[in-house]
């Protein structure tokens, strides 16, 4: 089994499952935990109230945390598949239970991305796309390439959460200031507003303002984007071995979205954004607009705008990209809300899974672990 852990292990081996959450991340998870390589039966869904919640949620039933504990013995494993912000107040709940089985798969975790990785890894074997696991890519592969150079700029911004966990282990990645156009306060060496950029676009572009900074600007073999939270997680030696190899690009574990990627866009942000999008690739890249009804009827997408890239292929990318923002730049209404207001940087993670599927049987493209700093 790919991405083999003991947790792994303990739910599949476990007789009685329940999964606490009855929303998009519990359908995700108990679809994945249902089907192919896990084959888990889960009992029922758990919840706090039953107020505003479905009464059945992929053939079976939701029920309240009370209920459960009258039905199920105390070693059922409960696993809670919820958002980050709610995991603490779940905690709180089910601490004044008798289970103590609990196993969290909060929707950034790293342990939700490998679960998702092994159920990823058999739909995309079925849709005609290889899910090569970056790993195996590199196992045979001499890492001692010193004449080339990979580079992974980490996006960072004054908004930025201070962070309790120590991401020495990734001093490797060069770090970029978003937004410099409306901030003196970078410590960094590298802001992206010097020279060609749209740093002055930052609250709509979001991390992409670098990305567009690199494009211009970045000359390495190979160029990466990821982001202060999110990182990939590569030791020297694989990044070594990535320059000495045929991988073309790297992405990370899918994201996945049911019933689909365009209904849970549209659920979240502004309907009519998506729309604009799509009338853009129509008059500038139709070529394009098969893989973009793919991605939307599909369930799931390349997130995060996180990317590893050859340096050729970077820039074909960075082109046809912005090309199409620029177009939606254009024609989307403005967002009074902050956070819609990033449009461009959610429409620009769809649109790198419409270029990679587009281009899948012509690049080797690798998955990589993504670690999230909680």
């Amino acid at each position: 089994m790919l991405y083999e852990r003991d947790t792994f292990k303990q739910i599949v081996e476990s007789r009685t499952i329940l999964v606490y959450g009855a929303s998009v991340v519990a359908t995700q998870v108990g679809m994945c935990l249902m089907d192919d390589p896990y084959n888990v039966r889960i009992a029922a869904f758990v919840v706090t109230n039953a107020s505003g919640n479905p009464k059945v949620l992929l053939k079976r039933p939701v029920i309240t945390i009370d209920v459960a504990e009258q039905v199920f013995p105390k070693d059922t494993m409960i696993i809670v598949a919820c958002v980050e912000k709610n995991r603490e107040s779940i905690g709180q709940i089910l601490a004044d239970t008798q289970f103590s089985s609990i196993i969290y798969l909060t929707f950034e975790s790293d342990l939700w991305a490998g679960i998702r990785g092994n159920y990823m890894r058999s739909r995309l074997d079925k849709l005609g796309y290889r899910y090569r696991v970056l790993q195996d890519e590199l196992r045979e592969i001499d890492g001692l390439y010193e004449s080339k150079r990979l580079d992974v700029y980490r996006a960072v911004s004054k908004y930025d959460k201070t962070l309790s966990e120590d991401i020495s282990n990734y001093d490797w990645e060069q770090e970029i200031f978003v937004g410099a156009a409306f901030s003196d306060e970078c410590g960094c060496k590298l802001r992206d507003d010097v020279g060609e950029n749209i740093s002055h676009e930052n609250k709509k572009y979001c991390e992409l303002t670098a990305l567009y900074w690199l494009w211009k600007n970045a000359d390495s073999d190979y160029v990466g984007l990821c982001h202060y939270r999110r990182h990939f997680c590569l030791t020297e030696q694989e990044r070594r071995q990535i320059l000495n190899s045929n991988i073309d690009v790297v992405v990370t574990v899918p994201v996945m979205n049911y019933p689909s990627v365009l209904e849970i866009y549209e659920r979240d942000h502004d309907p009519m954004d998506w729309k604009v999008m799509k009338k853009g690739i129509m008059v500038l890249y139709p070529d394009y607009l098969f893989d973009l009804i793919k991605v939307e009827r599909g369930n799931f997408y390349f997130g995060y705008n996180m990317f590893i890239a050859k340096k050729e292929i970077f820039r074909k990318y960075c082109k046809w990209l912005f090309e199409i923002l620029d177009f939606c730049n254009k024609y989307c209404e403005p967002k009074d809300d902050e956070y819609q207001n990033r449009f461009l940087g959610f429409l620009g993670e769809r649109l790198l899974t419409v270029y990679m599927l587009h281009h899948y049987d012509e690049f080797r493209i690798a998955i990589a672990d993504k670690h999230f700093v909680e």
